[in-house]
């Protein structure tokens, strides 16, 4: 197979995902066909995804399998990672090894754990303005070679025009239950670390860093550990009586 095979082959990717969009016309049935379409077109890839952001938020998102929906959940959690980098820097970005990687090391940290060894990132942009991002992800470190990197930058390229159609026709205000929830996993995360911070006289990092540590030895995502740290704080036995 020649190098621009992999190339060719997304045609007929992209035209069924185009077919969805006129018969669909929502966000969230855009950006599923298009991380089914990543994952497919590209071997390496273990699980793909497919983020709408707006204000450092998703709009809406779409994910080959739960993993991916968990690593790209810790990112907007913490409001960095590698695809918050690539939708706002306008560029790609490669986490080749999640043990080692410098960059975004509370992110990398915790996708280890999860199983997630490297990730490649491409931004969406619909003229000068960034609306998200392509993901893949691999349970191998190093795992996306220089022609699957040119495969999902051809790709996101197509994906971004066919989304910033949909993205157009949506109201204005519309906010997608994702970004609600994800919302509401933020001011759990927040809440937690505020306890944190009261209980053991820590600054906000380190009350953060406490959290993803407990998180990660109990074998639960931040926002599971987060919500048991409010609870055990707001049980009766845990408040003091009045006089």
């Amino acid at each position: 197979m020649d190098d621009s095979s992999p190339l060719n082959e997304l045609a007929p990717l992209i035209g069924r995902a185009k077919g969805l969009f006129l018969t669909e016309q929502t966000a969230q049935q855009a950006v599923s066909a298009l991380a089914a379409a990543a994952k497919e077109a590209i071997p390496h890839a273990l699980g793909a995804g497919v983020s709408l952001i707006k204000g450092n938020q998703p709009t809406s998102v779409g994910a080959t399998d739960n993993f991916v929906l968990r690593a790209d959940d810790l990112q907007y959690e913490l409001g960095n990672g590698p695809c918050l980098s690539a939708w706002s820097e306008g560029r790609a970005t490669y986490v080749e090894d999640t043990e080692s990687d410098q960059h975004w090391p509370r992110w990398s940290s915790e996708a280890a754990r999860t199983g997630v060894r490297s990730c490649f990132s491409v931004p969406l942009e619909n003229g000068a303005h960034g609306i998200g991002a392509m993901k893949i992800y691999a349970a191998a470190p190093h795992a996306f070679t220089v022609q699957d990197q040119k495969v999902l930058a051809h790709l996101a390229l197509s994906a971004a025009v066919l989304l910033g159609h949909i993205q157009a026709s949506d109201t204005p205000q519309r906010i997608s239950e994702t970004a609600k929830e994800t919302l509401r996993i933020r001011d759990v995360v927040a809440a937690a670390r505020g306890i944190i911070m009261e209980r053991h006289d820590l600054p906000e990092e380190e009350a953060l860093s406490h959290l993803l540590n407990e998180a990660g030895n109990k074998g639960v995502t931040l926002h599971e550990h987060a919500q048991s740290v409010l609870r055990r704080d707001t049980r009766p036995d845990t408040l003091t009586a009045a006089p």
